[in-house]
């Protein structure tokens, strides 16, 4: 049984995984063919013990602008006339 480090996103027996997944515990004859296809590599410690930490942000995450100081709507200069 070895841990398997995701290189690329596919569809497999067991469903869909993400690049950056590892993938525990995979039956040494299923990793090599996993190998063979260049989908995935042998996991380090460091990387089972991390985890899966996507690599894109959510939605919400993203940066969003700048609020104003000042949220009143500019005075025109015509106004007055």
């Amino acid at each position: 049984m070895k841990n398997a480090f995701v290189l690329v996103d596919h569809h497999g027996d067991n469903g869909t995984v993400t690049e950056g997944m590892i993938l525990k515990d995979v039956a040494t004859k299923r990793f090599d063919d996993l190998v063979k296809a260049k989908l995935v590599r042998e996991a380090t410690a460091d990387e089972v013990k991390k985890g899966f930490a996507p690599a894109f942000t959510s939605e919400e995450g993203e940066k969003q602008a700048a609020t104003p100081a000042n949220k009143a709507a500019p005075k025109p200069a015509n106004k007055s006339a």
